[in-house]
């Protein structure tokens, strides 16, 4: 495993804790998330000294403070501090940067204990900058940046991907980088806020925009210095750079967050909020989808939790079922025809695992799967049609006891289940496929693992 695979996967498991400072903002983002929860107040001190004590009690170790724009509350200083004082090993900000273009500031929030400092630039242009943020501060942002760096924090940036950056995405990068910044997160434009209610027509790009954009940029991957992560991108977009898709566990961020929309589905049946008006105007028991889940990073999750809360019908995993591993792979493979018959006339199913070491380790190597999978006489569940997959959809999978309390659904569990058992991706190559309609696609960790390449089209029979 690389060292910098390693380091993603250090991050998955470090315990975080993050605290909003306010409700209030300089900038005027055009894809802001939270401007409908924004009333221009910082949060009172006493909730953001609670929260700082809570993040602690429960054994977080990188503090990061948020906003709206944290650094504009008066005792944004204070907290750093506060922070370092309770036991945070490492602090950090998410900030526009303008605060930081004064240098007094920037001295007194390092010496206070701040270590890093993600910037949201999003663009390497002032005009371009105006646009996405609605100011024009591009110059003072910059100044901030650049005291950050010259005052020792480690400092990354942050760029919300829309139809008027992704064409310029690798220009952005390569200006960041020459003024010393190594460390960017890409992240998908969220459908709700001020993108979606506000500016969707001019903000969201079709899928080949999308992947064309992040294709011509992570020609810059190659650079060692360069760390690249990437937050709710769809992994159809990161061909041929599966390693920087955001992990999937990462789904326990945010299902499990503040909202806790997925909490009252499973308690009380309650709809997801935003498609409670969708389903009021349809009373059949048929699942629905609104205009903001086509540009939903949670879809898959939201489809398969909100099939679980209906009821729809299930069947159980075969107990005798054998799993396809790595060294069940080799094993089968070395058997004559009888012998693989008789091992495998209970259905063969792909293993997958929730931790992506583990799901590399159990995976069957992809060239021992396509030398077996002509042998068998059966399909390998769990893999699609072109990798030796059944050509039918499958039921979905009963939850077992760890899934359920008293017949309720619980969240965390069903989080823990949906990647293991539902989490399935396809490539955008994928539409061209004859089965594409029914084919549910690839587990996620095993395109990681294997690259979504090994996905091939199967064309449609002449004359079907």
């Amino acid at each position: 495993m690389s060292d910098k695979l390693d380091a993603r996967q250090a991050a998955v498991n470090q315990i975080r804790h993050w605290v909003r400072l306010t409700r209030a903002c300089n900038n005027r983002c055009a894809f802001c998330l939270d401007s409908a929860s924004h009333d221009g107040q910082p949060i009172p001190v006493d909730i953001i000294k609670q929260k700082l004590i809570e993040g602690r009690d429960k054994g977080a170790t990188r503090l990061i403070l948020s906003g709206g724009e944290p650094t504009i509350h008066p005792q944004y200083i204070d907290f750093i501090r506060m922070g370092r004082e309770l036991g945070y090993d490492w602090v950090q900000t998410i900030s526009n940067g303008r605060m930081f273009s004064y240098e007094k500031f920037t001295v007194e929030a390092i010496e206070a204990g701040l270590r890093e400092a993600t910037l949201s630039m999003h663009a390497h242009t002032p005009e371009l900058y105006a646009q996405l943020t609605g100011v024009k501060a591009f110059p003072q942002a910059l100044k901030g940046l650049i005291n950050l760096i010259r005052n020792k924090a480690v400092v990354s940036v942050d760029i919300v991907l829309t139809r008027l950056n992704l064409p310029v995405l690798k220009e952005i990068l390569q200006f960041y980088m020459n003024l010393g910044v190594f460390e960017f997160d890409l992240l998908h434009l969220v459908p709700f806020g001020r993108a979606f209610d506000e500016n969707r027509r001019h903000l969201y790009a079709d899928d080949d925009t999308i992947r064309d954009g992040l294709h011509r940029a992570l020609t810059l991957a190659g650079d060692p210095r360069l760390y690249l992560w990437t937050n709710r991108l769809q992994i159809q977009y990161l061909e041929g750079h599966e390693d920087l898709f955001q992990d999937p566990q990462k789904l326990y961020d945010e299902v499990l967050g503040e909202r806790q929309i997925f909490k009252r589905l499973f308690s009380t049946g309650e709809m997801v909020d935003c498609l409670a008006e969708v389903e009021q105007s349809n009373p059949s028991n048929e699942l629905s989808l609104g205009p903001r889940c086509p540009h939903c990073f949670i879809k898959p999750f939201c489809v398969a939790a909100r099939r679980y809360a209906m009821g729809q019908e299930t069947a159980p995993r075969p107990k005798d079922e054998l799993e396809l591993d790595f060294q069940t792979a080799k094993e089968l493979l070395a058997l004559g025809k009888p012998e693989l018959e008789a091992k495998t006339k209970n259905g063969l199913r792909v293993a997958t695992r929730v931790d992506f070491r583990e799901a590399i380790a159990a995976a069957p190597d992809l060239e021992d799967l396509k030398k077996l999978g002509p042998k068998l006489q059966t399909p390998i569940k769990g893999l699609p049609p072109c990798l030796f997959g059944p050509t039918t959809p499958e039921m979905l999978p009963q939850l077992g006891e760890a899934q359920l309390v008293d017949g309720k659904i619980q969240l965390a569990p069903f989080v823990d289940f949906f990647i293991k058992e539902l989490y399935l991706v396809k490539s955008l190559r994928c539409r061209k496929c004859a089965m594409n309609d029914t084919c549910a696609g690839l587990h996620v960790n095993l395109a990681r693992h294997w690259g979504l390449k090994v996905l091939t089209p199967i064309r449609q029979a002449e004359g079907a």
